[in-house]
């Protein structure tokens, strides 16, 4: 993605801790929810932001609204309907989910390491 994509974006952002996070601008994306039998398409605004992060991709909650998603952290599952009516089924794959909480970890014992020297 190029830079002169990004459009300005005058707000705030705080991370889990409370800390500030950078945020460099925001992209709107037409983005594509399947579970490989059905879709939904809709426009997104992504916040560009500047920390380190296991993750790729947060959706927060006006998206979630957006899509009237519902999602089950326990099941590792979101379910969204689409426009013909029937109900798109998204799953994590719990491998893939203990390797991006594992690296987040170390992303953060990294970070402490780093602040820690002289």
């Amino acid at each position: 993605m190029s830079p002169d994509q990004l459009r300005s974006y005058d707000g705030c952002l705080y991370g889990f801790t409370g800390d500030q996070v950078e945020v460099r601008g925001h992209v709107e994306l037409r983005t594509t929810f399947t579970d490989d039998t059905t879709s939904r398409t809709i426009n997104i605004r992504y916040l560009i932001v500047n920390t380190p992060s296991a993750y790729n991709i947060l959706l927060g909650r006006p998206t979630l609204n957006k899509l009237e998603a519902m999602a089950s952290t326990r099941h590792m599952k979101m379910k969204l309907p689409c426009l013909e009516g029937r109900v798109i089924t998204i799953k994590s794959d719990q491998k893939v989910t203990k390797k991006c909480y594992e690296n987040s970890l170390k992303t953060k014992r990294g970070v402490c390491a780093i602040t820690a020297q002289p």
